[in-house]
């Protein structure tokens, strides 16, 4: 299996800045902005500082992702970064629930700009992903560490208007950001996906510790009873990207959804739902492309 680092080397001879103009801003205020979120997403808000931001999602009943997105306090409020186009769904669904707190829930959109900051690694591969993003904030702007294996990921939120950082090799931003392996979804996979299913209970995403959310049932169940194989792992091939949606294995039999792709200097990477444990996968293809697995950025265990 191709080693990780050395994949992403090969991309960062120069830092990589792009303007992430895919990515939205939930606005949460109100002195019940925690009280409130707590009950409703998959990540500890007690663990949640103007130092210390998070990563989560928000689930049906179900235990399905609504969506996911990363968690940061400004002041006394809370932003919740995630797909742009899930952000109205995300909003209707939150706002059943409102009504019960002193809080409000807007799309502020339009007043940031998230921007990634792509550097050479800055520790080895680590057992698990922490739970906590360290944050920090100068003046307006935030910078929260996303990733410090295989890249240095930083993500700095500001006021729309800051111009600070130009974009800078930004052709090779998308396909570093799925080395990371820690996805957020599209509004298309809304409803479709468990969090285990991405990896969540590796990265930070879930606490099983925190008490009831919604959908925290299936959650929780899947976890210590399920025996789901579905897990997020990468691949890549020499050239362009594919049509075709199914991993096949030997045989033709299908053995995982792709769930995210992206090209660069004809060499491609997909984020795949495997339904099977990646050491029994033979002569994996998606459509006639033969594809090699990566590594995963982190240590994937079942428990």
């Amino acid at each position: 299996m191709t080693a990780l680092s050395t994949f992403a080397d090969t991309m960062l001879s120069q830092d990589v800045i792009a303007h992430q103009q895919q990515i939205g801003v939930l606005q949460v205020s109100g002195v019940d902005g925690k009280k409130f979120l707590q009950g409703q997403i998959t990540c500890d808000m007690s663990k949640l500082t103007t130092s210390q931001s998070l990563y989560g999602a928000v689930c049906s009943i179900k235990g399905r992702i609504i969506a996911n997105f990363l968690v940061i306090q400004q002041d006394e409020q809370i932003l919740l970064l995630m797909s742009k186009d899930l952000l109205e769904k995300t909003l209707t669904h939150l706002k059943k629930y409102a009504v019960f707190f002193k809080v409000e829930l807007a799309d502020a959109s339009d007043a940031y700009r998230v921007t990634s900051v792509q550097t050479q690694a800055t520790s080895t591969q680590p057992e698990q992903l922490t739970e906590i993003l360290p944050t920090q904030t100068d003046h307006s702007a935030m910078r929260l560490t996303l990733s410090e294996y295989p890249v240095r990921t930083d993500w700095l939120v500001e006021p729309a208007q800051n111009t600070s950082l130009e974009e800078q090799n930004q052709q090779y931003a998308d396909v570093l950001n799925l080395l990371i392996a820690r996805p957020l979804i599209r509004a298309e996979q809304s409803e479709d996906i468990l969090p285990q299913w991405l990896n969540m209970q590796r990265t930070g995403g879930i606490s099983f510790t925190k008490g009831c959310y919604t959908g925290q049932e299936i959650v929780a169940r899947m976890q210590y009873r399920g025996k789901s194989k579905k897990q997020l792992a990468l691949f890549y091939w020499q050239g362009g990207p594919t049509a075709e949606s199914n991993l096949t294995d030997l045989g033709d039999k299908v053995v995982g959804q792709l769930f995210a792709q992206a090209s660069c200097d004809d060499w491609s990477v997909a984020q795949v739902i495997l339904n099977i444990e990646p050491e029994e996968l033979s002569a994996p293809k998606l459509g006639d492309t033969s594809v090699e697995p990566l590594a995963l950025p982190y240590r994937l265990d079942k428990r």
